[in-house]
């Protein structure tokens, strides 16, 4: 093993004890529970499940005065494992979060490719859906 892929795995591992929330991510369907009788959402297919990161990669504030608001630009980004793999449209839904209570529930869609280059986490663009 090279000294390269040690150091990058090394990297990896740092970044991912840095994932704060437990995710699924794939597609979702609409079943009945027996119990309730309400319809849930639960997974379909299954592309990834496991520690993430949901980060709001940034938060610029426009200094145009549009009908007198501010606005403001959020592009968020889960990270995932380095190498970890999932599909653009993918959903993906916070099952847990250590940090951020509010979080958990949370739906965003995979708008994208992961970042390239030499990176530590797979940092997905998602859009939030609720």
């Amino acid at each position: 093993m090279s000294v390269e892929s040690i150091l990058a795995r090394a990297r990896a591992r740092t970044a991912e004890t840095r994932f704060t929330e437990d995710v699924v991510v794939g597609t979702f369907k609409l079943q009945t529970n027996p119990t309730t009788g309400k319809a849930e959402r639960v997974p379909a297919t299954v592309e990834y499940e496991g520690p993430a990161q949901i980060a709001l990669a940034t938060l610029a504030v426009s200094d145009r005065d549009v009908v007198a608001q501010d606005l403001a630009d959020q592009s968020p980004v889960v990270k995932l494992p380095s190498g970890t793999v999932v599909s653009r449209d993918a959903e993906v839904l916070v099952n847990a979060s250590r940090v951020d209570q509010s979080l958990v529930g949370t739906r965003y869609r995979v708008s994208g490719k992961p970042q390239a280059g030499q990176t530590s986490a797979a940092r997905y663009p998602v859009q939030i859906l609720s």
